[in-house]
């Protein structure tokens, strides 16, 4: 009898993480994650949320055209972000946006760019500039309201991999800009470029995974003293 008041509060916490769930994250469009607002979507129990483009120097790439894919868990949750578009003739186009994701103490941040190539004096290059605990300005590089912010640059053919470290934030805030540079006399075309973000467990993370394992270590106790 006197397992009740535990049970009810178990289940009660149940009810509030679903009632309180938001989408898991899948592979669609960057225009279909820009969709999602402020709720956004999880990869594990990391919510990546309000995606939207910003005012960059060149033509913007279409945000329909730009494939999204999440990977990863709770501690390692990684967006890819594949673009399949070349340029040539001194054009530059664009693709700069910003998005927030919460979650765990967050410890490192690592940028990747792959499968893009260039000719002449054309370039591909990713940078993104990150806010500690807090929130870009508009323009989405400047004016963090956080603790510090930052840049990390990979440039294609050359420092394809940038990262850096935290203090156990729970969010960031991030801004992507791509660019493919034709130059004046080349081409650039495009491939992938992904956020990948590390994350360690707290102490919460392990009193939740030992009171699911008293749960259901007592259903089963239970289950056994009524057959018999």
């Amino acid at each position: 009898m006197t397992l009740k008041p535990f049970w009810s509060l178990a289940l009660g916490f149940v009810w509030l993480q679903v009632a309180s769930a938001t989408p898991v994250c899948s592979t669609q469009s960057l225009a279909g994650y820009i969709a999602l607002g402020a709720g956004g979507c999880t990869i594990g129990a990391d919510t990546v949320a309000s995606f939207m483009t910003l005012t960059g120097f060149a033509t913007p790439i279409n945000t329909a055209s730009i494939t999204v894919t999440p990977s990863g868990g709770t501690f390692n949750p990684e967006l890819t972000f594949s673009v399949s578009q070349a340029v040539s003739g001194g054009t530059v186009d664009e693709a700069i946006f910003n998005y927030t994701i919460s979650g765990p103490a967050y410890t490192t941040d690592v940028i990747n760019l792959s499968g893009s190539s260039e000719t002449v004096d054309g370039a591909v290059t990713d940078t993104q500039n990150y806010c500690v605990g807090g929130h870009f300005g508009p323009d989405g590089v400047d004016g963090c309201t956080g603790s510090t912010s930052g840049a990390l640059v990979a440039v294609d053919g050359a420092q394809q991999s940038d990262n850096t470290s935290f203090a156990n934030p729970h969010s960031l805030n991030i801004t992507d800009d791509f660019v493919l540079d034709s130059g004046t006399a080349g081409t650039a075309s495009g491939g992938t470029f992904s956020d990948q973000f590390t994350a360690v467990p707290e102490p919460g993370v392990f009193l939740l995974t030992g009171t699911g394992l008293v749960l259901a270590m007592l259903r089963k106790s239970q289950r056994v003293n009524r057959k018999l």
